[in-house]
């Protein structure tokens, strides 16, 4: 098959030459390969971009070879069947298939294209970017806009405020209300009288009103006294200020340092000295040491525990003798076996992860200080922490014991230490009183032993009877033990955030030796994880991550 390639030369002037080539086969090669049929030099095409196959005199089928495609008849195509017309453009170059002279099955002619018509081509084919390049104009788009806003999205749905029952009408419609006006979904405190939105916007297109917050949260206390300490920031302050709604997981409550920064600096001057707290700007940089509650109580008897400054040599008075360093030894040697115990032992966390569950004797204690008080009775036990029982338990025990006999110990009377046989003669007055004498001098001797000798004693501080004729059980005093709940009376703290951590890095308990080590960690060991608000590479914790700034009325008037 015979090919006709005519090339276009253009010279000075607007002349223009041509110049003529023959090409023998059925496919007409176009690129920038050299073995192609139409070299073409423009960089931007293929080495083998495209081809021409003639299907008869006239008429062709065009076929991309990259994966752009080619343009026909200023279309993008990848296969294209067409007649004699159809021009391929390829970079700057144009294709021409033409109608085939005699002599020959196929003919093109080959042009390029100049900058102008490059510019033409591309101004023809690009989208408008303008308004000027459109019919439309600027005004009349702007007003019909604004109408359709005015329209929708502030008078249809203030009628739907004013207008009982229509809000109802319109949402089943589709059409605005008062909805379309939420800024996003509310705090999960809020959602329960979430399609209310009067409950809190009481007046329309007026911000949020602290009555509207104060109505329902009565008990809420505010941060200080305002008349003992006249700072602006607590008299002009508004709820709306640190509490912001629909926010939605993103909370109401504001995390930002700088809420407590701002006044927690320089408070002394701030206050005229009517302040008893140090400066604190950043848990990192500036913060005092932390203030723990010990267990004290008043003149009644009332517990009241007294605020302290954590330091090294502050000990704690709870009325309990506890070694911890000899309790985590391991195989240690119970009436069980040899055990191991563990912090989590004695101490574990209550439902809610935020503090310790007290530590229970007859769960936590009772395997190993078992109670027990005679060996003729290994499996009978007082009771804990029951001190009239006890002694009437022991009072009990021996008296059954004296009358029924066959208690072999030696203090005993030879009719107490004689098993006496069913139907055999009964004890003489004489011999009932002598037995119930020794039994209540028994008793009185094991309790003396329980109390202050192998039980009681181990762990407690134990008072013997002031008066020798005393009321039986109302003798022995035993101390209390009075553990403070919360340490941290001023902060919140929860285990269940620390449940990574083990517990002896915080709590030094395999170095103490007695219940009056303060086993609280100090402001240096929780800085080895914390930081302020900008943490770096430790975790970041803002004032509001520990404390509180509604706090109770007591903390409130005596302490900011």
């Amino acid at each position: 098959m015979r090919w006709l390639i005519r090339r276009v030369l253009k010279q000075g002037k607007g002349a223009v030459s041509y110049e003529e080539d023959v090409h023998f086969g059925d496919v007409l090669s176009i690129g920038r390969a050299a073995d192609q049929a139409i070299f073409l030099s423009d960089i931007r095409a293929a080495l083998n971009h495209a081809r021409v196959t003639a299907l008869s005199p006239g008429r062709y089928t065009v076929e991309s070879l990259i994966l752009a495609g080619i343009r026909v008849n200023g279309e993008l195509t990848y296969s294209a069947n067409v007649g004699a017309g159809a021009v391929v453009e390829i970079a700057s170059t144009r294709v021409v298939l033409l109608d085939p002279p005699r002599d020959f099955e196929a003919a093109v002619e080959i042009s390029t294209l100049d900058k102008t018509e490059q510019e033409a081509a591309k101004a023809k084919r690009a989208k408008p970017t303008s308004l000027k390049e459109t019919w439309l104009g600027k005004r009349a788009p702007s007003w019909i806009l604004f109408l359709l806003v005015l329209g929708f999205g502030l008078l249809l749905p203030a009628a739907t405020h004013f207008v009982p029952g229509l809000g109802k009408l319109m949402g089943h419609v589709g059409l605005p209300t008062t909805a379309s006006w939420n800024p996003g979904p509310l705090d999960a405190a809020h959602r329960f009288f979430g399609d209310d939105c009067k409950q809190c916007h009481q007046t329309p297109f007026l911000t949020v009103r602290d009555t509207a917050c104060t109505s329902c949260h009565t008990q809420m206390a505010a941060h200080a006294d305002p008349a003992r300490f006249n700072l602006p920031q607590l008299g002009e302050a508004r709820c709306g200020s640190c509490h912001q709604d629909h926010l939605g997981l993103n909370g109401m409550v504001n995390t930002d340092q700088k809420l407590c920064a701002n006044c927690h600096t320089d408070l002394k001057t701030r206050t005229q000295n009517a302040s008893g707290l140090a400066d604190a700007r950043d848990f990192g940089k500036t913060h005092p040491e932390f203030r723990v509650r010990l267990p004290a109580w008043d003149t009644n008897g009332r517990f009241a525990p007294q605020l302290t400054t954590l330091t090294a040599a502050l000990k704690e008075n709870s009325g309990l003798k506890f070694n911890h360093a000899k309790h985590l030894e391991p195989n240690l040697n119970a009436p069980s076996g040899r055990r191991t115990l563990t912090c989590a032992s004695c101490h574990q966390p209550d439902a809610g992860g935020l503090a310790m569950k007290p530590v229970d004797f007859e769960s936590m204690c009772h395997d190993c200080h078992t109670l027990g008080f005679d060996t003729f009775a290994p499996d009978r036990q007082v009771p804990h922490a029951k001190v009239a029982e006890v002694v009437y338990m022991l009072d009990d025990y021996y008296a059954k014991r004296a009358l029924e006999g066959g208690y072999t110990e030696a203090s005993a009377p030879g009719f107490v230490q004689q098993r006496r046989r069913p139907g055999e003669a009964p004890l003489s007055q004489q011999q009932t009183i002598e037995a119930l004498s020794w039994a209540r001098d028994k008793s009185r001797q094991v309790a003396d032993s329980v109390f202050t000798g192998r039980a009681c004693v181990t762990c407690h501080t134990v008072t013997r009877p002031n008066a020798a004729g005393s009321t039986p059980g109302t003798g022995w005093q035993i101390a209390p033990v009075r553990v403070s709940g919360i340490w941290y009376g001023e902060a919140k703290f929860t285990h269940a955030k620390h449940s990574t951590m083990d517990c002896k890095d915080c709590h030094k308990a395999a170095e103490s030796k007695s219940a009056s080590d303060l086993l609280i960690p100090d402001i240096a060991n929780c800085r080895q994880c914390h930081a302020g608000a900008n943490g770096g590479s430790k975790v970041a914790s803002t004032c509001v991550d520990c404390h509180r700034y509604h706090q109770s009325k007591t903390l409130m008037l005596n302490k900011l």
